[in-house]
């Protein structure tokens, strides 16, 4: 087997812990078998591949949602038509919108996963769902992954890489939390875009936003009730995909893997934000 993948990270960062999670999903997929853990600073992966390869992967695979051609060339052809015309298809506008903006998302071959965590109320996977309503699910990762066109962040430092004025953010990256919005910043970045001299471009690392994004499909943190608390473990043996799921959520203790707890930033009802993580060191906050 070849030398073991390796990025840097920092375990600290949730968004950072579930983008390894995610890096370890796509070399699993390609490489059936991939062991992945924590060490040293660093998050390895032996694989039958190297990180090129698996990022070379995500960035040249298609990605869609799970909408037919056929219900994505209809609602480009509403949206197409005149005001006038176009108020005659309203209801049916209205519907694919809603579905173009909440189906789940597909990453197509060679990767082949489909990502609904964000639907899953069921299990808890919708509380990690970071963007509002109105805000398109497909649109972001779009977003991301076509800032990763270039290839100067395949490297070990991927999950650093930052670029501006590449779209909205999932907000998994919890660097973000200081960078905020309207409301916390004080005022409206928007009368701000009309020139270049005064435009306000936030930056994202959309390589980790990503990544994590597909991490969280399968790898969820454990939750202390009504605390708003969430726990994760960087496990520090090399395991298999099925065993870093327990492992991750603290269900199968490790011997000396360091456990973390972080926060959710409500910034609305329905917008929310990764805060940093400290060491877990158990008890309450009541």
């Amino acid at each position: 087997m070849s030398e073991p993948i390796r990025v840097n990270v920092d375990p600290t960062n949730p968004g950072q812990f579930f983008a390894c999670c995610g890096l370890l999903e796509l070399a699993d997929r390609l490489w059936p078998g991939a062991e992945g853990w924590f060490e040293g600073g660093c998050f390895r992966i032996n694989c039958g591949g190297t990180l090129s390869q698996v990022l070379d992967s995500l960035v040249s695979c298609s990605l869609t949602n799970t909408m037919t051609p056929e219900q994505h060339a209809r609602f480009d052809e509403i949206s197409s038509m005149k005001g006038t015309v176009r108020k005659r298809f309203e209801d049916e506008q209205k519907e694919l919108g809603k579905l173009r903006r909440e189906a789940p998302v597909v990453l197509k071959a060679p990767i082949n996963i489909t990502l609904d965590w964000f639907l899953d109320a069921f299990a808890g996977g919708s509380r990690f769902k970071t963007w509002a309503g109105q805000q398109s699910v497909l649109d972001i990762s779009t977003s991301m992954k076509d800032a990763l066109k270039s290839t100067v962040w395949r490297n070990v430092d991927c999950l650093s890489y930052s670029v501006k004025g590449c779209g909205l953010p999932f907000n998994f990256d919890s660097n973000l939390g200081g960078q905020g919005g309207a409301i916390d910043v004080g005022f409206s970045f928007d009368p701000l875009a009309a020139t270049a001299l005064t435009r306000i471009e936030s930056s994202a690392r959309p390589a980790l936003e990503l990544l994590a994004f597909i991490g969280l499909q399968r790898f969820r943190p454990t939750e202390i009730k009504n605390e708003n608390r969430y726990l994760y473990t960087a496990w520090n043996l090399p395991l298999p995909i099925q065993a870093t799921m327990p492992a991750a959520c603290g269900a199968m203790p490790i011997t000396g893997s360091n456990r973390y707890e972080f926060k959710l930033l409500y910034r609305t009802k329905y917008l929310k934000s990764f805060l940093p993580a400290i060491p877990f060191t158990g008890g309450s906050d009541e």
